[in-house]
């Protein structure tokens, strides 16, 4: 067994999954969500400490999931984003060179814990080798929190991702890049809109949004800042690569889904799909796109 939780700003996305990918398509059994006070958790972490744990316990509890293990994606203010050049040296080397940039670009200080992912390999002809790695960084303190807060529910943290490494990892396994044309990937979230533009089947970055909060406003309230959003990202994009975008792919909020899909259509002129059940790897009943992060999480790699 295995269980992935996606913590975002207000919300909790739980899925208990039966197998993990090494050995077949991820089973999933279980996929639960939660509400919790904005401002539990900041950049500092998690700050209300026993009320977070106490109702992750009481929502583990009810739905009577026993997985001790949890791999956290982690989709709010706690992380940091930067995408680096660095040059390409030995392997023990280049963790230190991106702490050190990611330090000087963000002022960052040494209580900072920070990770990275390589992208892409970058060759010029008589120049030397560099890469292109998204790095993220949290405060050490914010990821005791966490564990903290866990450990209070009786659960215990194997692995903590970001949430846009988890996109990453799905959109690849799912096979959504068929060739070079651009594609953009739209993450609708309760209050927060977030946008990841791939080039040639690679990540180029992610902007983020604030929506109206849906439960608080309507359709017609969040679908215009939605269009305008990705309106400014296919922009964007067309003055990098001077290629039209071959596709938006949404998910999120499943039930806005579709109304905004119309709406990109007709307005655009652009090809888009709701992201569907990526079967070479997911094997669920009701599939429903609001768990793609804790989905990404799972595939470890």
């Amino acid at each position: 067994m295995a269980l992935s939780l996606e913590i975002r700003s207000g919300f909790v996305y739980m899925v208990e999954a039966k197998s993990k990918i090494k050995s077949g398509p991820i089973n999933i059994s279980k996929t639960i969500f939660f509400e919790f006070p904005d401002s539990w958790i900041d950049n500092q972490g998690i700050r209300e400490i026993d009320e977070f744990s106490s109702l992750l316990a009481e929502h583990l509890r009810k739905n009577n999931i026993k997985e001790k293990d949890c791999i956290l994606s982690i989709n709010n203010a706690s992380i940091i984003y930067r995408e680096l050049i660095v040059p390409k040296l030995d392997d023990k080397k280049t963790p230190f060179i991106v702490r050190s940039e990611m330090m000087n670009a963000l002022n960052l200080t040494p209580d900072y814990i920070m990770d990275y992912i390589v992208l892409e390999e970058i060759r010029k002809e008589e120049e030397a080798s560099q890469l292109r790695v998204l790095a993220v960084a949290m405060l050490e303190s914010a990821i005791q929190s966490y564990l903290q807060a866990f450990k209070k529910a009786k659960r215990n943290i194997v692995a903590i991702d970001s949430a846009t490494n988890a996109v990453i990892k799905l959109a690849n396994e799912a096979r959504l890049f068929t060739d070079d044309d651009p594609v953009i990937l739209v993450d609708v979230g309760n209050a927060n809109l977030r946008l990841y533009l791939f080039e040639s089947g690679m990540y180029v970055l992610s902007r983020n949004a604030r929506l109206v909060s849906y439960s608080e406003g309507d359709k017609e309230s969040v679908i215009p800042i939605v269009e305008d959003n990705i309106n400014k990202m296919i922009q964007f994009s067309y003055t990098r690569s001077k290629k039209a975008i071959k596709k938006i792919v949404l998910m999120g909020m499943d039930e806005l889904l579709p109304d905004i899909q119309k709406v990109l259509f007709d307005s655009l002129f652009v090809p888009c799909d709701i992201l569907q059940m990526p079967q070479s790897f997911i094997s669920s009943v009701g599939f429903q796109t609001k768990y793609v992060n804790a989905y990404g999480a799972l595939i470890r790699k």
